[in-house]
């Protein structure tokens, strides 16, 4: 797998891109809940969207305020742009609502959507435009993901930083890599485009997937191409009910995860069970040499402390900076060995 950095697509005319994508469609995949508060502004940033062929498909996790009201209320005003997938509200999370999510959509492209933020007006067209360059290059049967920067700002839209990769100190390049992406997710999911071959061999998405945007950057990274959009493309937005948000990396965000020690050993092992159902399936199409590095970070919890070291450091099981690979390799060697 290649990491594909992505041109700057600044200069390419709107009229000039639908010329060559107009008959493409592309699916945007809202995911709500309780989200009455942001909705209409995420809206309307949709609708602003210089790339206008575009069908949102909504699903409700189950929200307790108006969200409901208000996606019927948009769809009424714009039928023709609007599936709303009302037939099951029953709670499934983050990831299980974006999992159903996936399985309504039937277009070639795919985009995910937060319901908190506001999307720039050219991310749709400069994202469709690095697509079909990496699909030119490696094939239109090559699974494919595309994932960019994004501007962190507060509730009120009021920016914080420019850049949340460099606010994290995470690196699109290495992150990216196999062996990395198994320890740590780099690819935030709302920024995030996949074509059909990609969504078809990660879906549906395991009970075992931490999150759905760190399952399909495992599956593109281990049979397709990620590629990199270094724009930030998204005013992501920071309140009190963000899912995950931006935590700026750091002495004080050190200090909390010293604090909270044992949760994050916990974080750890379910990146070992993520890697378990990565085995399970798709262990007749994985390479040799990839299937033997993925067995080898599931197993590491059956593994002696010694072992485990030896293997993180054979592989290169690292984490983005020196803190947090000390980190993770002290909770390796805090962990009990596992007989199962």
């Amino acid at each position: 797998m290649q990491i594909e950095i992505g041109a700057n697509f600044g200069s390419i005319e709107t009229s000039a891109l639908n010329s060559r994508c107009l008959m493409i469609q592309i699916d945007i995949l809202l995911a709500t809940f309780n989200g009455e508060t942001f909705l209409r502004e995420q809206w309307d940033s949709l609708l602003g969207q210089s790339y206008t062929n575009w069908r949102l498909i909504i699903r409700d996790d189950g929200s307790s305020d108006h969200s409901v009201e208000m996606i019927r209320e948009f769809k009424r005003q714009n039928p023709e742009k609007i599936l709303f997938d009302d037939e099951d509200c029953q709670s499934k999370g983050a990831c299980g609502n974006f999992s159903c999510l996936l399985g309504k959509s039937t277009s070639d492209y795919i985009m995910l959507c937060d319901q908190d933020d506001v999307w720039r007006p050219d991310k749709v067209s400069k994202t469709i435009e690095l697509m079909k360059s990496i699909e030119q290059k490696y094939g239109h049967d090559k699974p494919i993901l595309i994932h960019t920067d994004l501007r962190i700002v507060d509730e009120q839209l009021q920016p914080i930083f420019s850049s949340l990769l460099k606010y994290q100190h995470l690196s699109p390049h290495s992150g990216s890599q196999m062996h990395r992406l198994l320890t740590q997710n780099i690819a935030t999911g709302c920024t995030m485009m996949i074509n059909r071959p990609l969504l078809k061999l990660a879906t549906p998405i395991p009970k075992k997937a931490i999150m759905h945007d760190w399952w399909l950057a495992l599956i593109a990274a281990l049979f397709g191409k990620i590629s990199f959009l270094d724009e930030s493309t998204i005013l992501y937005r920071q309140h009190h009910k963000n899912c995950v948000g931006a935590k700026r990396w750091g002495i004080g965000r050190m200090v909390f995860q010293i604090q909270h020690f044992e949760a994050a050993c916990k974080a750890m092992l379910h990146t070992m069970e993520q890697a378990k159902a990565i085995l399970e399936l798709y262990r007749d199409q994985i390479p040799p040499a990839m299937h033997a590095m993925i067995n080898a970070y599931a197993d590491l919890p059956r593994m002696s402390k010694m072992n485990r070291i030896k293997t993180v450091f054979k592989y290169r099981f690292f984490r983005q900076g020196m803190l947090r690979t000390a980190g993770f390799l002290v909770c390796l060697t805090m962990l009990s060995r596992s007989r199962h």
